[in-house]
C-alpha cells in the first residue's frame, strides 16, 4: 500500500499534466533591438511600430511567427536572404522596403532591390503573398515600386504616406498599390531611373567616342601631310647639295666663243649650232694650221728717241750704254 507521501506526488503530477496544453508549446515573438531617429517618426504605422518591427512581423510570417531584427552597427547594412533560407516573405519588395527604411532610420546605408533578391528563385515585387500577420499594419509607402529605380526612395515614401495601411483584416489590393506606387514614382522621383541613366550614359559615350575618332583621323591626316612636306623639302635640299657648283655652268659656251646673236639664249641650241674644229689631216689642207705672220722689225729714228740728240763733250759724262754712232770694238 503506497504511503501518503507517494499519493501526494502522484496527485501533483496528474494536476501538472492536466494544465499542460495538448499540443506543443507555440512561442510567437516578433521583436527588434533597433531604435530609429526621431526625424524618421513619419515611418511609424498607426500602431506606433517603427519599420524595423514591421519588417520583423513580415519575415516572421514565413518563419513560424518568430523573427528578430537586430540593430545595425556603424558602417553596416542589412543583406538579403541566403539561398537555402529564401522564402516568399523575404523575397517580397514589401519586406525589402520596410527593412531598407529600418536601415535608413538608424542612419545606416542600404542596398538595392536586385542585390537583396540575388538568392531568390522567385521575386514578388509590389505584393506580400503570405498575408499580413495579425498584430501589425503595413504602411502604404512599403508598397513602393522599386523594380525601375532598384532602390528604396525615402523621399517618395514620405510623400506617399502611411495610409491606407494593409492589415490582416484589411489587406490592400496589390495591383492597385503597385500601380499607384509606380505612377507616384514617375511623378515625384527626381532621380532618373537606372535604365534611362544607362541609356544617357551610353549615348554620351558613343558621341564622345565618335568625336575622338574624327579628331584622331583629322590629326593623323594633318600629321602625315606635314611629314611628307618635310621629307620632300629635305630630299630636294640633299639633291641640290650633291650637284657640284661647276655643273651649273656646263651648258655655257667655252671662253673665246662669241655668244649667238638674236634673242635665242638657249645655250644647248647654241652649242649644237657651233662648228666643231676639224682634227688635223695631212691630206686635207683645210686642217693645216694657219701661217704665222711675217717677222718684221720696226726701226725708229734716233731723232725720235728722247735724249738721242744730246752731245756729251766729256766722255766721262756719258751714261752707261751710250752709243755715239761710231763702231766700237
Amino acid at each position: 500500500m503506497p504511503s501518503r507521501g507517494d499519493l501526494r506526488w502522484s496527485a501533483l503530477a496528474i494536476l501538472a499534466a492536466a494544465l499542460l496544453p495538448a499540443g506543443p508549446l507555440a512561442v510567437v515573438a516578433q521583436t527588434t533591438t533597433a531604435v530609429c531617429l526621431s526625424s524618421f517618426n513619419w515611418m511609424d504605422n498607426s500602431k506606433t511600430q517603427n519599420p524595423c518591427l514591421v519588417a520583423a512581423y513580415l519575415q516572421g510570417a514565413c518563419n513560424g511567427g518568430q523573427f528578430t531584427v537586430d540593430a545595425l552597427p556603424l558602417n553596416t547594412h542589412y543583406t538579403g536572404p541566403y539561398a537555402d533560407e529564401s522564402n516568399a516573405c523575404q523575397c517580397s519588395s514589401v519586406t525589402y522596403n520596410t527593412i531598407s527604411a529600418c536601415g535608413l532610420c538608424q542612419n545606416r546605408t542600404i542596398i538595392g532591390w536586385s542585390a537583396w533578391n540575388t538568392n531568390c528563385s522567385t521575386v514578388y515585387p509590389g505584393v506580400f503573398t503570405s498575408g499580413v500577420p495579425s498584430g501589425t499594419a503595413v504602411p502604404q509607402w512599403a508598397f513602393q515600386d522599386v523594380t525601375t529605380s532598384d532602390l528604396f526612395n525615402a523621399t517618395l515614401a514620405q510623400a506617399t504616406g502611411d495610409n491606407p495601411e494593409s492589415t490582416a483584416s484589411n489587406p490592400q489590393s496589390t495591383a492597385t498599390n503597385a500601380a499607384t506606387s509606380s505612377t507616384t514614382s514617375v511623378s515625384l522621383t527626381a532621380t532618373p531611373s537606372a535604365s534611362s541613366t544607362s541609356s544617357s550614359a551610353s549615348s554620351a559615350s558613343s558621341n564622345s567616342d565618335a568625336g575622338a575618332i574624327a579628331g584622331g583621323v583629322v590629326g593623323g591626316v594633318v600629321g602625315l601631310a606635314l611629314i611628307a612636306a618635310v621629307a620632300v623639302f629635305y630630299m630636294k635640299k640633299k639633291k641640290r647639295s650633291q650637284i657640284p657648283p661647276s655643273a651649273q655652268f656646263n651648258n655655257l659656251p667655252s671662253p673665246g666663243y662669241p655668244l649667238p646673236s638674236g634673242n635665242n639664249t638657249d645655250s644647248n641650241a647654241f652649242l649644237t649650232q657651233m662648228t666643231q674644229p676639224k682634227l688635223y689631216d695631212p691630206s686635207d689642207p683645210s686642217t693645216f694650221p694657219a701661217s704665222p705672220p711675217p717677222n718684221t722689225i720696226t726701226t725708229v729714228s734716233s731723232q725720235n728717241i728722247p735724249g738721242s740728240n744730246v752731245n756729251y763733250s766729256n766722255p766721262s759724262m756719258r751714261p752707261s750704254g751710250y752709243y755715239s754712232g761710231v763702231p766700237e770694238i
